[in-house]
């Protein structure tokens, strides 16, 4: 009788072999072919972990493990989600083209089989968060929730917090002497706090609401405390603190409660929500739990050290005593700020096989394939410390140190203390310079503890020839021109931009002398004092101005600016100013409050507008020297863009509000632009986790700058913080014994051993952010620190550089600065202000102005010349008609119908955009297809981290909601949206796994470049296919479908090339939800016919030139000659409104002769 031979499993050195890959290293090898059990392996920085994660998986499905389908992939961001998953894909793909899928019958009894079928179900790999939010959704009803719950974007989550703190109007605030502002920041980091920190659940018992008001009130006794010291005659500063932290916390928590009952009757959701309700639904429905891991069989968490422990709480609830393996690594848990923990790499074991470390013990990847030797060696010796203090606990684990291969290059360190910041950023670009050479493919970094001095240390690179990029909104915002329209937005908003009206009146625009500005602000310092007929006020009104915290109560430049500009030449309080002066600060009046009457204007076109006013667009044309300027006003553009997209109120008090929150946010978060050839890029260190460079530089590394100084002294004894006892990690906290004191004395000393914890727990966080920054480095690295900085006291080198020279890993640090105060960097140069922005070039400039105005004027021009002779063009152009007109640079796919069936629209579009308003069914189209993309579990290639809301908003309430005058039509734009959502779930693709989602292409035919927005692309049995979801009508007619297929056509060709596939194996479909349906053409066009049909377009619209003399309307659509590529979003069979007619008139001209 035959007996059927098991074969023997297929080892991952095999399947390496096999798909010609390099062979893994022993401690490679062991965590891909580990046992079906809980894992934890700890992961050094270039270790090579999503290489081997990604191995894991293959070996998994090569020995009959697991079905792809049932594995489950987490990460943090969707970048790194994305390419784990393309990777796996890949290698899946190449697992089945060499046959090593295990095939029907079963080799071994419990091993699965993978037919062709099972190939169409690949590995869910998804962020944390999207993760949570699916499962939510999916089991909202078993909490009462609405399964669509819209996600809140940060900006509305901000403004409905603050209409609930305006709303609450208690009056237990006002001792807190807090602004609005600072309240409401405070309540929404209250609020995600105890979305974070749950209480614990006891089984079969009410879960009972956090204690804070208990806690408040048991502090109180401390007040009536003796001293404990006969000489102490005030209460200790401690006790003070203590009480002034805690008794806000009833109010806050009653605020936050408010807030989270507002968010539930809205049907919204945070981010922080997302994973508190899933871990509700896991805990409340043991079906969905048992769910969830018959579906998952084997679970892999990547950066399991940057979980929060309410993530860790979720999946622990779903998986434990499960085969899951975490990959961490201690040392680049750097996310605190966001409830990352580190110690929840220490809790695993327990956490999911119920064992302790020392039962447990974890495996370790401890090869580092990034770093060379002395840069490692640097890495390790300053993370040694927390190394050890790891392996010394009694729940510790063993933390290996990373080596690298042999033959490794032994790359450079260099370090070096300077005198001066101006020295340190010298050397640094020389350095950069010397290595970043013309038409070199190396990449550059340098990497700062905090923001404010990159712009600096830029400006001298590029002074050294050295490419600088600042990444990050923040450094965007740093830039001067944006900076610029920033001083001018918060200028004509808030009268209270004293610092930025400044700005203003010293630049080259304006010219103000010091002197100039300083009676301006005597101005200011007058109007203060008298009311608005000019009489003084009374001392009594004087003392209770000076008793008020109202910010404009208090003396005003912007108030003051308004004043001069309109008041009579004679008036007194002129007379202080210099004859220029006094014209350039009535000028520089008249032209903001122009601005300020017009800023009810839509956002993006009060921008526009304020950078023609202030010529910076012209400015930044003709300065050969700033390629950048211009590029730089069009990503604020784009920013300001994203902030409209998710605030329909689209206020410029808004705006001005969410940009400094979201530039916080975005310094903090991990970054995802690569490495530029040839370019420096400046981040922050947060923000370089995960990325790598050629060349790194770290400066700045003086003690207080880093290792920064803790602005967390207190602990959770400050103003909007969750109190430690509450906190789910309380056990990795510091903990202050606050009960049983019998004096202040006592409680003091408690007190300041408190604070020890503190900073001995902030230098712990320092010394990681210090070793993620150093292993960023692949061949060289440069430390830098300066004695003297922005301050008039000495620096003290970072203990960083010190530990390094005692180890002799750097060369010796110099004894202390030669200098005893700080040295005069100005080598003894005169500057003159204000500045004059031609400086010696002046004279030659204004010769040429005057040579081309006198060869303008004639003897018989007057006033009205100029105005006669564009309305006479004007009238010629409109009798000779409509000319051709160029094509812009970039066009929509969604468009190139319309080019082809109504030329004489498209070119009247051209000639003369007009505004169009938003209109409902444009934005139901949107909203349903950010759900489809939310719901294909956000691995599609986004960039940010999950806790930037912004980028994942949904948009589908915005402030409008918040306001007390409410959208009455959204009830009904949500019901037209839950019906589309329904019909989508019945659909063929709502069980099917996308291959790619919202991804843009920019296809290049017959010389033009067609922008391509793909909506989803799925894998079929004979290929690929692009589905182009639409919430409109379908097509009417075969005319209308002909017309409509060559959008088709063009996603077909544009992923093909993309894919690098034959077009032929691509097909493409409409999907119209509303009527639930799917329209294919019977023939889609070729390349062939599509440049042949847009060659005819071409004939009929490209013109090479435009009249010279007179422009009547822009002749494109934007101002980098681009059309509007956003429309693909939204579908183009659906009606709008016909767009308002413009007006003008002689009074909106500006004040601005230059232009005129």
């Amino acid at each position: 009788m035959n007996q059927s031979v098991t074969p023997p499993p297929i080892s991952a050195r095999q399947i390496a072999a096999t798909l010609g890959m390099f062979p893994p290293t022993d401690e490679q090898q062991a965590v891909i072919e580990a046992p079906l059990a809980p894992t934890l392996v700890v992961a050094g920085a270039g270790s090579g972990k999503t290489e081997t994660m990604a191995n894991r998986v293959l070996w998994l499905l090569a020995n009959g493990h697991a079905r792809p389908d049932q594995i489950l992939g987490l990460t943090f961001t969707r970048k790194a989600a994305g390419e784990l998953s393309e990777r796996i894909r890949d290698r899946i793909d190449q697992l089945d083209a060499q046959g090593l899928l295990p095939k029907p019958p079963a080799p071994a009894a419990g091993a699965v089989t993978i037919d062709s079928s099972d190939l169409f179900n690949m590995p869910t790999v998804s962020t944390y968060n999207s993760f949570a939010s699916r499962l939510f959704t999916d089991n909202a009803l078993l909490l009462g929730r609405e399964p669509e719950s819209v996600l809140l974007s940060e900006t509305s989550a901000w403004l409905l917090a603050r209409r609930v703190v305006i709303e609450h109007g208690d009056s237990r605030l006002v001792p807190f002497g807090k602004k609005i502002d600072a309240v409401t920041d405070a309540v929404l980091a209250f609020s995600r706090s105890l979305a974070e920190n749950p209480p614990p659940v006891v089984p079969g018992v009410p879960a009972a609401p956090h204690d804070l008001t208990g806690l408040s009130a048991g502090f109180g006794y401390l007040r009536d405390l003796p001293y404990g010291n006969p000489r102490k005659k005030i209460p200790y500063a401690s006790v003070a603190e203590s009480l002034a932290a805690v008794e806000p916390l009833p109010v806050l928590f009653e605020l936050a409660e408010r807030f989270a009952v507002e968010k539930r009757r809205l049907g919204l959701i945070e981010f922080s929500d997302q994973v508190a309700l899933a871990l509700q639904v896991s805990q409340k429905a043991l079906q969905v739990v048992a769910r969830y891991r018959d579906q998952y069989r084997v679970v892999l968490l990547d950066e399991y050290q940057d979980t929060s422990v309410l993530q860790t709480e979720l999946l622990h609830t779903l998986f434990s005593r499960h085969p899951v393996m975490a990959v961490g690594d201690p040392h680049q848990s750097i996310y605190g700020w966001r409830g990352a923990s580190s110690a929840n790499l220490l809790g695993f074991s327990q956490s999911f096989a119920g064992l302790s470390n020392r039962q447990s013990p974890s495996m370790s990847l401890s090869v580092t394939w990034r770093n060379p030797v002395t840069v490692l060696d640097t890495a390790n010796a300053l993370v040694a410390p927390l190394s050890e203090a790891l392996r010394a606990r009694p729940d510790g684990i063993q933390v290996g140190t990373l080596a690298v291969p042999a033959g490794k290059a032994n790359g450079r360190v260099e370090a070096s203390m300077l005198e001066t910041i101006a020295d340190e950023a010298r050397v640094v670009a020389d350095w950069f310079a010397q290595r970043l050479t013309s038409g070199t493919d190396k990449t550059g970094a340098m990497l700062f503890r905090a923001r404010r001095e990159m712009e600096f240390f830029a400006e001298v690179l590029r002074e050294h020839g050295v490419r600088a990029h600042v990444l990050g909104l923040g450094g965007l915002l740093s830039t001067p021109e944006v900076t610029d329209v920033i001083c001018v937005l918060r200028v004509v908003h808030d009268p209270a931009a004293g610092s930025e009206l400044v700005r203003l009146l010293a630049s080259g625009r304006y010219r103000v002398g010091p002197r100039d500005l300083q009676h301006l602000a005597a101005v200011a310092r007058w109007l203060a004092a008298h009311d608005w007929a000019q009489q003084a006020v009374t001392r009594e009104l004087k003392d209770k101005m000076r008793a008020s915290v109202a910010v404009d109560e208090g003396a005003s430049l912007v108030d003051a600016l308004d004043f001069v500009a309109a008041a009579p030449e004679t008036h007194g309080q002129l007379a202080g100013f210099s004859d220029t002066g006094r014209a350039r600060v009535r000028a520089a009046g008249r032209q903001l409050a122009w601005l300020r009457a017009r800023a009810g204007l839509p956002l993006l076109d009060f921008v526009r507008l304020i950078e023609q006013e202030l010529l910076l667009d012209v400015e930044l044309v003709a300065n050969e020297a700033n390629s950048l300027g211009l590029a730089n006003l069009y990503a604020f553009h784009d920013t300001v863009t994203a902030f409209l997209a998710s605030d329909e109120v689209g206020s410029l008090a808004g705006f001005l509000r969410w940009l400094g929150r979201a530039a916080a946010s975005d310094d903090l978060g991990p970054r995802v632009e690569p490495g530029e050839s040839g370019t420096v890029q400046l981040l922050t260190i947060h923000g370089a986790k995960g990325l790598e460079w050629d060349y790194v530089a770290i400066p700045n590394l003086t003690e207080k700058s880093l290792p920064a100084q803790t602005r967390d002294g207190a602990g959770w004894l400050k103003f909007g913080e969750l109190p430690y006892p509450f906190r789910g990690d309380r056990a990795e906290l510091p903990e202050l014994a606050w009960q049983e004191h019998e004096t202040q004395l006592s409680f003091d000393t408690e007190f300041h051993a408190y604070k020890v914890q503190l900073a001995a727990r902030h230098d712990d966080e320092e010394r990681r952010l210090i070793y993620v920054a150093t292993t960023r480095a692949q061949q060289e690295l440069l430390l830098t620190g300066s004695y003297w900085g922005g301050g008039s006291t000495v620096r003290a080198p970072s203990r960083y550089l010190e530990e390094l020279a005692e180890a002799g890993l750097i060369a010796a640090l110099p004894e202390g600065s030669e200098y005893g105060e700080k040295p005069d960097t100005g080598e003894g140069v005169d500057e003159h202000w204000p500045f004059d922005p031609l400086g010696t070039r002046r004279p030659l400039v204004e010769a040429a102005a005057a040579r081309v105005r006198a060869e303008a004027q004639t003897e018989r021009d007057t006033r009205w010349s100029h105005a006669v002779t564009l309305l006479l063009e004007e009238r010629m152009l409109r009798l000779a008609g409509a000319g051709p007109v160029p094509l812009p640079t970039r066009i929509p796919a969604s468009r190139f119908k319309d080019y082809i069936d109504d030329p004489v629209g498209v070119a009247a579009a051209l000639r003369r955009p007009m505004p169009e308003r938003p209109y409902r069914a444009t934005r139901l189209g949107t909203l349903f297809h950010s759900w489809v993309e939310q719901r294909a579990g956000g691995a599609s290639g986004g960039d940010l981290i999950d806790a930037d809301e912004s980028e994942l908003d949904l948009g589908d309430q915005g402030p409008n909601a918040f306001d007390l005058d409410l959208d009455q039509n959204q009830p009904l734009e949500q019901a037209q949206l839950e019906r589309l959502q329904r019909t989508f779930e019945q659909s063929p693709w709502a069980s099917v796994q996308p291959e790619e989602v919202e991804i843009e292409i920019h296809h290049v035919l017959a010389g033009q470049v067609f922008v391509c927005k793909l909506d989803a692309v799925y894998r079929t049995v004979t290929g690929y296919q692009v589905v182009d979801w639409k919430t409109g009508r379908a097509p009417s007619s075969a005319v209308d479908l002909e017309l409509k297929q060559t959008q088709l056509a063009l996603y077909r060709l544009a992923y093909a090339r993309w894919k690098g596939i034959d077009p032929e194996i691509v097909d493409a479909v409409f999907y119209f939800v509303a009527d639930d349906t799917i329209v294919a053409p019977d023939r889609l066009y070729s390349e062939e016919d599509l440049v042949r049909a847009w060659s005819s377009v071409r004939l009929r619209a490209v013109s090479p030139t435009v009249s010279p003399t007179v422009s009547i309307a822009p002749v494109v659509a934007s101002s980098d000659e681009d059309e509007d590529d956003d429309d693909d979003e939204a579908d183009d069979d659906e009606p709008g409104p016909e767009p308002e007619p413009v007006s003008s008139s002689s009074s909106n001209s500006p004040p601005n002769s230059d232009r005129l």
